[in-house]
C-alpha cells in the first residue's frame, strides 16, 4: 500500500505545523500549580524551563495521573517530577522527520528550540490536524480507510479478569490501550494506560510492588476502570475522519469493529502518523 501522497511540492517544515504560544512552569514551581496550567490550557504536555529560560525538563498529564496532588506531592517542586532527558527539534526539520522521532522516543511531543531559547513545541495533535487540513485541500485521489491502517493483531483483556492480568499484557505487548471483549470477542469496553495510571500510579512499579495473589492488583478487575462504550470506527471509515477523532476527542487509539461490535482491529494514533508521513510502523 502505497502512503498519501505530499500536498505540496515543498516539503513541510516543524516551524508550518508547531504551536508557537507555549505554556510552560519552572523547575521550581509545584506540582500543584504545574496541574492547574494543564488544565487552564487544555493540554497534554509542559515544557520545564530553568532560571535561564532553559528547557530543562517535560511533564504530562501521564506523569502527574502518577501522583497525588492534593497533599506532600502537590507542594514539592516539578523538577521532583518531569521526564529530564527531552528530544528537541528545529523549526526547520522536516515534519516527516520530526514524525519519526516522536515514534522513535515513544513520545507525545517534542519542544521547539533555536539557539538555546524554546519557540513552539509540536505535538502529535498538531501533525495528524495538519495532515488531514492538507490532504484534504488537495484532494488526494482515493482517501486510506481503517481497514488499511488499522493493525490486526490485537491484545485484549475480558471485564472480569483482574488489573494484573492487564498490566501484564500491556507491558509484554508495549501498547497503551487494551479493547475489552466479551465471551464473543464483541467490544465492551476499553482499557488505557491512563486509566491505570490515574488508579495505581505508574504500571510497571505497581506491578513490582502490587503484583502476586496477595497484591492489590489481584483484587482489582478490569470492569471497574475501562471506559464503556468507547468510540469506534468500521472497516469503511476514512482514515482522516479517524485522525480528527484523535484530535476532537484527545485519545490515542479507536477499536475497529463490526455492526455487530465484533472487534476487527485498533488504530493508534502512531499508525495514523506513519501512514501519512510515508514510514513503517
Amino acid at each position: 500500500m502505497q502512503p498519501l501522497p505530499e500536498p505540496s511540492s515543498q516539503e513541510t517544515r516543524v516551524r508550518d505545523v508547531m504551536t508557537r504560544n507555549v505554556a510552560v512552569v519552572r523547575e521550581t514551581d509545584t506540582l500543584a500549580f504545574a496541574s492547574q496550567v494543564l488544565l487552564w490550557r487544555a493540554i497534554r504536555h509542559l515544557p520545564i524551563l530553568d532560571s535561564a529560560d532553559r528547557v530543562v525538563g517535560i511533564l504530562s498529564d501521564r506523569d502527574l495521573l502518577s501522583h497525588v496532588l492534593e497533599g506532600p506531592a502537590g507542594s514539592q517542586p516539578v523538577r521532583d517530577f518531569m521526564t529530564r532527558t527531552v528530544e528537541t527539534i528545529s523549526e526547520d526539520m522536516a515534519l516527516a522527520e520530526a514524525s519519526a522521532r516522536l515514534r522513535e522516543h515513544r513520545v507525545d511531543a517534542l519542544p521547539v528550540v533555536e539557539r538555546g531559547a524554546l519557540i513552539g513545541i509540536l505535538t502529535t495533535s498538531d501533525i495528524l490536524a495538519e495532515r488531514g487540513r492538507a490532504l484534504r485541500k488537495a484532494n488526494a485521489g482515493t482517501t486510506p480507510r481503517a481497514a488499511d491502517v488499522m493493525r490486526r493483531r490485537v491484545a485484549s483483556v475480558r471485564a472480569h479478569d483482574t488489573l494484573e492480568t492487564a498490566i501484564v499484557k500491556l507491558l509484554d505487548s508495549d501498547i497503551r490501550h487494551l479493547p475489552v471483549v466479551d465471551e464473543d470477542f464483541r467490544l465492551v469496553g476499553i482499557l488505557s494506560d491512563r486509566d491505570i495510571r490515574s488508579t495505581v500510579g505508574d504500571p510497571r512499579r505497581s506491578l513490582e510492588t502490587e503484583g502476586g495473589p496477595e497484591g492489590t492488583l489481584s483484587k482489582l478487575f478490569v470492569e471497574d476502570f475501562m471506559t464503556k462504550e468507547p468510540i469506534t470506527v468500521s472497516l469503511a471509515a476514512s482514515v482522516l475522519d479517524v485522525a480528527d477523532i484523535f484530535v476532537s476527542q484527545r485519545i490515542g487509539a479507536v477499536p475497529v469493529v463490526r455492526d455487530d461490535d465484533t472487534l476487527l482491529g485498533i488504530i493508534s494514533y502512531v499508525d495514523v502518523i506513519a501512514h501519512f508521513v510515508g514510514r513503517p510502523r
